[in-house]
């Protein structure tokens, strides 16, 4: 059973992080007379516009019918401050950076870090780290040089969301993840590269590095 379009107009504006229903129309490229009137007769009668959507931002059609969890929140993209005054600035903290094949260790004591960022702290959890983003697979969401928060205690999958995998002979990547029936699809936000699948008896939880929270662009250094 498929949502309403007004459940799928809403859906749509929290992936986007859209304002209102004519902001939906332009994403999407439909008039905003045609989405109106959709809306107002619940008919999908934009379905093409709807899968050009999909492909450009390399989503499954699952979300007209598929009741997206409330733990689904867009991957969030900040600034890092500029200036930082330790002794002044209680809200910010320094956090260090380590490579992206580093993302699965237990104990950073003994590894140097490839950089530093500034963050607001209630970005950074006690499980929390700051990996640099490597390679633009995940381009135009995580650029490549980004740096990308991972909470570590956060290992339930929620379709939509973005993770940091330890995968078996490829090594620690990051990738927007969907539960299938036959497995876990690993999808790349740049629609250049083909998505890969991790079928369910091969799956192993342990797999999870932890959930991408946020990317921060350090302009500053």
């Amino acid at each position: 059973m498929r949502k309403t379009v007004t459940e799928i107009i809403n859906t749509i504006k929290t992936m986007k992080s859209l304002n209102n229903d004519y902001d939906v129309a332009d994403t999407i490229g439909v008039s905003r007379g045609a989405l109106a009137n959709a809306k107002k007769r619940d008919s999908i009668s934009f379905l093409d516009e709807l899968v050009n959507f999909c492909d450009d931002e390399n989503l499954s059609l699952d979300f007209i019918r598929l009741t997206p969890p409330s733990s689904l929140k867009p991957t969030r993209t900040i600034v890092a401050p500029g200036n930082y005054d330790p002794e002044k600035d209680n809200e910010l903290i320094m956090a260090s950076v380590y490579s992206i094949e580093n993302a699965d260790k237990l104990d950073f004591s003994d590894i140097d870090p490839v950089g530093s960022v500034v963050l607001p702290r209630e970005l950074l959890s006690d499980h929390g780290i700051v990996i640099r983003v490597a390679g633009d697979s995940m381009e135009k969401l995580l650029m490549k040089g980004a740096n990308a928060v991972i909470d570590t205690n956060e290992k339930d999958i929620v379709s939509g969301s973005i993770y940091a995998f330890k995968i078996p002979h490829e090594g620690n990547i990051v990738r927007e993840c969907y539960s299938e029936p036959r497995g876990l699809s690993l999808r790349h936000y740049n629609k250049n590269y083909p998505t890969a699948q991790v079928q369910w008896e091969d799956f192993n939880p342990d797999m999870i590095i932890g959930k991408v929270s946020c990317s921060v662009i350090n302009v500053f250094r």
